[in-house]
């Protein structure tokens, strides 16, 4: 695993705008001043590089991490190197924190597609975090619920959505999460083909034909390195009438 580099822990100096944008991580944002104080002096932050590990798939290691800044991406490797994604972590996210809770071996890796800030808090600062602040505990276990209803969205949408409309929702769900550009339906950050099946438990080849059929058809257009999604509504109509 990745070591990062930059280690600077708050009790060490922890600049200023790095703690306050800890603070607009949505676990740390319902708690009172002196609690985030404490919580704050017990991180450590570091940068990684691009296709840095910041956590291996079944590793021991029992640490929460916050990402700050830049993308990594949550996944899986086969034994003969097949690729299953989850999920992509943005500004904002926690990480890390089922082995934290359970002491359990690491289920996914985390890689940095970008480079990437992050903090990290020791196991026993979390639980203890989690006992002592009422709060910041409702603010984690509403996030794990999200997951929870999302994976359960995903399980279901395998079992009763035919490829095409997996790319689709894919698409749909980008531009949802797109922070500024969404609402005009422009995706800067595209993941590839490749990226895009693993996370929809499919090929290449598949997503590439219905992305072009989408194309074909005026769904969607490329702008360079950009997609744009031209009708949102008709591109969520496609999925509807299908599943209808």
């Amino acid at each position: 695993m990745g070591a990062g580099k930059d280690a600077v822990g708050a009790d060490s100096g922890m600049s200023r705008l790095t703690v306050e944008s800890l603070r607009t991580i949505t676990v740390f944002k319902p708690l009172s001043d002196p609690a985030f104080a404490d919580l704050s002096q017990r991180c450590v932050l570091r940068h990684h590089d691009p296709d840095e590990l910041i956590i291996g798939h079944t590793d021991q290691t029992l640490d929460v991490y916050f990402l700050l800044g830049g993308l990594a991406r949550v996944s899986i490797y086969s034994a003969d190197g097949q690729r299953v994604g989850f999920r992509d972590l943005t500004a904002g996210a926690i990480f890390g924190e089922l082995s934290a809770i359970d002491g359990k071996p690491r289920s996914a890796s985390v890689e940095c597609v970008d480079p990437c800030s992050v903090v990290t808090m020791r196991r026993e600062h979390f639980l203890d975090a989690l006992g002592k602040y009422p709060a910041f505990s409702i603010a984690v276990a509403c996030h794990l619920t999200a997951q929870i209803r999302s994976l359960t969205t995903r399980v279901f949408e395998y079992s009763t959505l035919a490829v095409r409309n997996r790319v689709r929702l894919e698409l749909l769900r980008l531009l949802d999460a797109a922070p500024e550009n969404g609402s005009a339906g422009l995706l800067t950050q595209v993941p590839t083909h490749a990226e895009i099946a693993s996370r929809i438990s499919t090929h290449r080849e598949a997503v590439s034909r219905e992305v072009a059929w989408l194309e074909h058809n005026k769904y969607i257009l490329k702008e360079g390195r950009n997609l744009r999604i031209v009708d949102p509504a008709a591109l969520r109509a496609l999925v509807d009438e299908d599943w209808g």
